[in-house]
């Protein structure tokens, strides 16, 4: 329903930009999406590892995170985190949404390997 009303919003405000012009605003919403996405998947990192150092385990849920501000809790509902014994699984469920066509993809992100050094995410649709 959400991805719906922006691409029907975005549709209805490019419908009268010149191809050159929606190129370049494409491009940079896309930029946009993959920097957000970034953040999310990062912030939830932070706050999952911060709950192990605090609790000593990681959480069940991310419902069992303590002291999100309006800002962090955002990440809730763009990752899946599924805890599987003393690690955890981390996946970003994030979308693109393209002003060139009404369709969504899912976004990708990639980090090098010593950005999962010493993290307890041993599996992610990100690594």
């Amino acid at each position: 329903m959400k991805n719906t009303l922006i691409l029907t919003l975005i549709c209805l405000v490019t419908a009268c930009i010149p191809d050159n012009v929606k190129k370049e605003m494409s491009e940079g919403l896309s930029d946009a999406q993959q920097m957000v996405a970034d953040m999310e998947f990062k912030k939830a990192i932070a706050q999952i590892e911060l709950h192990r150092l605090r609790y000593g385990h990681y959480p069940d849920s991310l419902s069992e995170l303590k002291f999100l501000s309006s800002m962090d809790s955002s990440m809730i509902s763009n990752v899946d985190y599924t805890r599987l014994d003393s690690v955890y699984e981390l996946n970003l469920k994030m979308e693109s949404v393209s002003l060139d066509s009404k369709e969504t993809t899912p976004i990708k992100l990639k980090y090098p390997a010593e950005f999962w050094a010493g993290l307890g995410c041993v599996k992610s649709n990100v690594k």
